[in-house]
Order: C-alpha cells, then structure tokens, then sequence
C-alpha cells in the first residue's frame, strides 16, 4: 500500500496519493477495542516507522507540513496537548536523539519533522517556523527551537549570514510560551547557538526569566499554599523553590549566553545553591533507579495494626550497600511519612516508639504527624506529646548501627530531634479549624520551653561556615533547629492572653535573642514575626523596638537583617510604618550595603521606598515626612526607579484601583518628573515608569504625555523589555500626536530587545501612523508619512498596505486585543 501511494506520487497522481498516505499515516481516534489507548494508525508501528521517510520523500515540498500535522495530531489525540494543558514536552527528553530503538509511531514522526525541519530552516526560516508553531503544541515548539539551534550552527561554521535565523532565535527566547522544563535544555542549547552570532539577540532571555519566575511563584503561591498556613511561613520556602527552578534554567544556558544582568544572578545562585554538574540533562531521561525505596508500601502498612507495624519496622534491616535499586531505611521512612500523613493514628497505643526505632522512623512519624497536623487531623496527643520528649531527652548518638548507604539511614538523632522542634512550633500556634485539648497544649508548651532547650543545637548552628553557597538568614532559619526554636517560642508566647506559660515563653524567648547570632537566622525569625509582636505584645515589642530594629542613628547588621526581613514579609500598613520610621530612615543611611534578611524579589533599599511611596498614596503620609525625604534625596536614583516602578507594575496587576491613591499617584509621578527635569543625573529614577501604560488604570491623556516626557529624559525606557504595543495603537486614537512621539522614541531602541520591537511593529506602528494621518493635522501626518517611509526604508516593506488597511476600515482597533 506505501508502494502504491509512492506510484501515485511518481506519476503525479498528487491528490490521491496525498489521499491514501493520510489513510496510512494519519493518526486517529483510538480504537475502543484496544488493550492501550494510544491512536490509532492503519500501519503496524514497526512498518509505519519503516516506510514514513519514504513515503515523506514522495510527498516533496509538501512533506514537512504533513509530517507536522500528523504529529500535533498524535499529540493531541493521545491526550499529551488540549483541552487547556500540553505536557507533550516530556514525551521525548532529547529531540537530539532518540535512546530507544522500540518502534514507536509518534517517535518516528518526531524524528521525520526534526529532520525535514533542518534544510527547510535554512532555505526559508520564517515559513518554515511557521509550520512548526502553527498548531501550538509544545512538543513542535520544542522541536523548532532544536532545529533554529542546529541552522545557526552550521551558518557559524560556514562563516555566512545568519541574522534571518538570529531574528527567529530571538523571537523563540523571548517567547513566554517556552517556559515550560521539558524545553529548557532545547532553550538552553538554542541560546547558546545564538551567542556565537549575536549577542544582542540574548537580551530577550531578561524579560523571559524575569516572567517565567513571577509566574512560578503566581502557581505555587496557588497550589502549594495550605489553606490555612500562614503567608508568613510558606513564601519563604515558595520563595527558595522558584529560586531553584530560576537556577536550573540559569545554569541550563551556561554564563557565556546569558545577558550581563542575568550572569551575575547565576553566580549569586550558584553561591547559595551550588553549581549544577549537569545542567544540560533532559528531565524524564531516566539514567538509573530512583529512590530510596521502601519494602513496605502504604497499603501494606496500612492493613497492619500498630503493634505490628512497629514490629515490621523495628525487625527489618538493610543488607545493601547503599547502590541500587533495593529498598533503605530512607526509603521506607517517607513512605510511612506519607501514610501517617492522612493516617496519622497508624502507630497509636505504642508506647516506648524512641526505644525500638532507629531514628530514621522516628524523624518519620514526626513529619507525617505534621504533615497531618497542618491539614488539620486529629492526632494522638499524648503519645506525640511522649515520642517528642523521648526524643528531645535522647542523646545525640544513636543506639543502632548504621544501615545502608550514606543517606539511606539517620547517623544520630540530629534529624529526629529538628522534626521533634519543627512539630512543637505546629502544635503550639494559634489554630481555628483544629482544637486541641488545652491540657496538651500546656505540655507541648514546656516541652518547647524546657526540654527543646539545646545548647548542643545553638553551638552545632554557631559553628557552621557557610563559605560560598550561603543561604539568606530567612531560609537558613527554615534548616537549623535552633532558629526553628526561636520561631516556635514567638508562637507560643504571641499565642493568647493569660496563658499560664506566657511569662515563661517570653523570658525563654529573650535569652534566646540575647544569643551572639552571627548568621541572622534567630534575627529574621524576629522580624519575621514583627506583626504578631505588634498586634499580641506592642508593649513589650516597644520596649525593645531600638534593641530589635535599630534607630535613625545607627542600623547594626544583626538589626538589618530584622528590618529588612520584616519589610520584605509584610505588606505597607501604617502603624508598622510608623514603628520602624527611625530604624528606615537609619537603614536608607546604610545605603546599598544594607543587608538583606531574605532574598525576596525587591531590593531591601527598594522595599523600603516601596513603603514610603504607599505611605504617600494611601495618605498617610506627605512629601515631608522624614523617610519620604530620606528615600528621596539619599537612595540611588535606580533604586528610587526600582520602587516607582513596582508600584506602578501593582497598580496594573490590581483588579481595582481607587481613584484617590490612583490620583495621589500622577501627583507623586508628576512631582517625580518635574524633579528629574532639574536634576538630569536622577534621571534613571523615571525607568519604572513604563508600567502606567498597561492596565487601563490611568487615562490617556495622563499617562501618554507623561510616558513621552520620560522617555525624553531617560531614553533608556525604551529598551525595557515590557511591552506596549497594543497600548499604544489604542492610546492614538485618543492623542495620535504623543502616540507618534512616544512610538519614535521607543523604536530608537529597537535593536537592544527583540521582542518589544517586534511587538511595536506588529501591534502598534501601523495604528498609530494611520491614527496620525488621520488626525486632521497636515503637520503631524507629513511627520506620521515622513516615518513610514523610513521605516520601509529600513525594510518594512508591507508597512504602506497596512496602514492603509487601517485607513480603509479592514482592520479597526479591536483587532488588538488579540495578543502576539
């Protein structure tokens, strides 16, 4: 039948021949009969991979486009693209190679696009592009990005032009649709292809990783958040995890292809988490077992009863060498973690848990018990309250040899005693889905203040060096038990009135803090928990508001890293501003070297302008309140623009501005300018300012003149890497004049950011051209006809027909709302 469709062809039968390869080779509907509902092809897989290439051969110029649209067609009909979701990405780790010979049909198409796609890419890029990204599945994007990385390797070594294939790659990089971890080595690879031939081209991989980071924590922040853990407590650990994940596509595209921004926030990850020794490996490549693995798995344990669970757990041992797939210690622990997780009375009734189980277990049932805690199930409160002190009494040595590989069982009870802390701090705070008998609450409450006590933690944590892969003090709080501690004694003492341990909480509390803290951990814990302090103890918080802050005399580093955590875990409220109004205007004092308890996306020195311009807004404060000045006149002018523009990118990512703080805003931003305009040297103050144009929060006729106003003092805007296009085509219809001026402006400096010219040029050149020529005003549509021929000059050739399509009616202003 491939031969006969191969005739057909030949003798140029195309119609049916196209016919009957679809009847072969298009993929359909599983069959409803079949053991695996994978699509269904007429061919065996093992013909179908056989006969494809020829069958493609025959096909000519019109082979790529089919083999596209029966692989997106696969795709979609196996489930891995649609309905709102596409992890086709994963199916193939490398679209390099392959690492499995099983015939496979959606395998065989990968390959046949991958290699059609090549000398396609480099006789005619852009259709060529186009027919991978036309059906908008990510598995074709990865491929298009492999096959734009391989053309600009072969022009380099050819020595020819290859900016055709740079302006794809750049427009590839600058995609935010390729945030996604299945592309990042393809993404990575590409980037590094297009540093051997352009290196402006890189300057989109700012915008795309500043969005892909924002949007990580955007989707944590929904779907890791527990529903009733405090923001307090989970956004630094949300925080660390979208660090990482910044890190792994940071290191993925190596130093050499990134942006000079971007190279230096590699090396401040890779001094805090490490460097990757293969940043390059394909998630989903399997290259060896993963574990540790258990011998026991939930079902099994669950069927048991506790005596006999624990008996399991106390008889087995580990005969392994600690290298291979065979079940650990380590393995078999976080699967009872997991089962005490929604089960947590699996072990209830056994009394004497820390004298049977080696400490890997014990650490084990801590964690669940938590784990089951937070998502407010009931526990066995007295034998948590027992195992806690057991193990908080034991010594640090362990009784049981150690078993396995190096992290296949707990050395010593160190890790056992860190869950025991870590579960106390649970158990003591302020809960209202969950009661806990007030007797046990009382216990768990000396338990922390008494026998938690550990002078073997607090040197074990001074001891530490933390040499170049340092954590913030925040997240090294969140990793040592002695910080662990001070954060489980704020909770205690902060948690209710009357409360028979509350004197004993503070007093505990105290000579905690009173510790010489070089790291900073103990002190982010404070600020940390600066509004609870300020709504449960202000007495006591205002007595030690110097001791714990600093003042607008002195700032120490120990009480930087308090004020600067503190900041960057709150929100703007105005009581807290006016309690750390001293130690603000101390710290604007320190300057840039301010140290930062928390490594969170605003500058500490910008967390406090921050402040201070919300306190202007809210109309709390005035433009002469001391640390509005302060931040004013002595903060860095880029800093001072980093703030600005924060709250200008809230004010578009608010739902609803009110039109008093929207107002007290353009007068702040009025003020702003017409500072900027005297002191020319302040100008990189204005660079935030791009974002009043997004959102439809301010009218045109505020933001558009504005906007033009500080682009003429800080031409620098222009190469930001936000986008306005669609803003701008709708704003010239409102004031075409000013559209006209801004949009110059903006493309002066189109050759330092891809995607924004590119978005400029698509979105808003032709409208506001035809809004200028249109506007009645003979000078300004010489000026709108001036620039049109330029810029077809410059080789917009279709330029003349759009704008004129505009003019006539065929595309109106709705026509923008589609984005690019």
């Amino acid at each position: 039948m491939v031969s006969f469709a191969v005739t057909l062809f030949e003798g140029g039968e195309q119609r049916t021949g196209r016919w009957l390869a679809n009847v072969l080779f298009e993929p359909r509907a599983p069959r409803t009969d079949a053991m695996l509902k994978k699509p269904h092809v007429e061919l065996e897989d093992y013909w179908y991979q056989e006969e494809l290439p020829r069958v493609l051969t025959a096909l000519g110029d019109d082979a790529l486009k089919a083999a596209t649209g029966w692989l997106a067609r696969y795709a979609r009909l196996a489930g891995h693209s649609g309905a709102g979701r596409d992890f086709s990405g994963m199916i193939r780790p490398s679209i390099r190679t392959r690492g499995d010979a099983h015939p496979d049909p959606e395998h065989a198409l990968i390959d046949a696009v991958r290699d059609l796609a090549l000398p396609a890419m480099l006789r005619e890029p852009e259709s060529t592009l186009e027919v991978l990204l036309s059906s908008r599945v990510q598995l074709l994007r990865k491929i298009a990005m492999h096959v734009v990385g391989e053309a600009l390797r072969i022009r380099a070594e050819e020595g020819s032009d290859a900016t055709p294939l740079a302006r794809i790659a750049e427009r590839l990089l600058g995609d935010s649709a390729a945030d996604d971890a299945y592309l990042r080595v393809e993404y990575a690879e590409l980037a590094q292809a297009v540093a051997k031939v352009d290196l402006n081209a890189l300057n989109v991989i700012n915008g795309f990783i500043v969005a892909a980071y924002e949007e990580d924590l955007r989707w944590m922040n929904e779907r890791l958040t527990e529903q009733d853990a405090s923001a307090d407590d989970a956004e630094p650990q949300i925080t660390e995890r979208a660090d990482r994940y910044m890190h792994h596509w940071l290191s993925a595209i190596g130093a050499d292809a990134l942006p000079p921004q971007l190279r230096d926030t590699l090396a401040s990850l890779d001094s805090r988490f490490g460097v990757f020794e293969n940043p390059l490996n394909p998630p989903g490549l399997v290259t060896g077992w993963t574990g540790p693995n258990p011998y026991l798995s939930q079902d099994e344990m669950a069927s048991m009863g506790p005596q006999e669970l624990v008996g399991q757990l106390a008889s087995w041992h580990d005969s392994g060498d600690g290298w291979g797939p065979e079940p650990s210690h380590e393995g078999q622990g976080r699967e009872l973690a997991a089962l005490l997780t929604t089960n947590p009375f699996a072990v209830s009734g056994v009394a004497d848990l820390a004298l049977q189980l080696r400490p890997t277990y014990l650490r084990a049932i801590l964690q669940g018990w938590e784990a089951a805690l937070k998502a407010d199930l009931e526990l066995d409160w007295a034998q948590v309250a027992d195992l806690v002190r057991d193990v908080l009494e034991h010594r640090i040595d362990s009784p049981f040899p150690v078993e396995g590989g190096d992290f296949d069982d707990d050395k010593d009870f160190r890790g056992a005693k860190g869950a025991a802390i870590s579960l106390l701090s649970e158990l003591v705070q302020a809960r209202k889905s969950l009661a806990i008998p007030s007797e046990s609450v009382l216990r768990f409450a000396e338990l922390l203040i008494v026998q938690a006590h550990d002078d073997d933690a607090w040197a074990e944590y001074e001891a530490y060096e933390p040499g170049d892969s340092s954590w913030d003090p925040l997240t090294m709080s969140l990793n040592w038990q002695w910080p662990e501690r001070v954060r489980g004694l704020f909770r205690l003492a902060l948690h209710e009135e009357g409360a028979a341990w509350k004197a004993a909480a503070f007093s505990a509390l105290e000579a905690e803090l009173a510790r010489p803290d070089k790291h900073g951990a103990g002190r982010a814990v404070l600020g940390e928990n600066l509004g609870r302090m300020y709504n449960h103890a202000p007495e006591w918080l205002g007595a030690r508001l110097v001791e714990f802050f600093g003042s607008a005399d002195e700032v120490p580093v120990p009480q930087q890293i308090a004020l600067t955590t503190a900041m960057a875990m709150h929100y703007y409220h105005r009581d807290l501003f006016d309690l750390l109004s001293s130690p603000m205007i101390g710290a604007i004092a320190v300057g840039e070297d301010l140290v930062s308890g928390w490594h969170s996306d605003s500058d500490p020195l910008q967390r406090i302008g921050e402040w201070a311009i919300d306190a202007i807004l809210f109309g709390h404060k005035t433009m002469d309140d001391q640390v509005v000045r302060a931040f004013l006149t002595s903060a860095p002018a880029k800093v001072r623009g980093a703030a600005i523009g924060r709250i200008a990118w809230s004010f578009f990512h608010a739902e609803k501005v009110d039109d008093e703080i929207r107002d007290r805003f353009a007068g702040f931003v009025d003020d702003r300018i017409a500072h900027v305009q005297y002191h020319r040297d302040d100008s990189a103050e204005l660079t935030g300012l791009y974002w009043v144009a997004k959102g439809e929060k301010f009218p045109v006729e505020w933001w558009l003149p504005r906007l033009r106003h500080a682009l003429e003092l800080e031409p620098s805007i222009a190469t930001e890497r936000y986008m306005i296009g669609t803003e701008l085509a709708k704003a010239s219809i409102v004031d075409p004049r000013n559209a006209l001026a801004v949009l110059q402006l903006l493309m002066a400096g189109r050759d330092q950011g891809g995607m924004v010219s590119f978005d400029l040029s698509r979105n808003a050149v032709p409208m506001v051209i035809a809004s200028a020529m249109s506007s009645g005003d003979d000078a300004l549509r010489q000026e709108a006809d001036r620039y049109m021929n330029e810029l077809g000059a410059q080789g917009n050739l279709s330029l003349e027909d759009d704008v004129n399509a505009i003019l006539d009616g065929q595309v109106t202003v709705d026509d923008l709302n589609e984005p690019i």
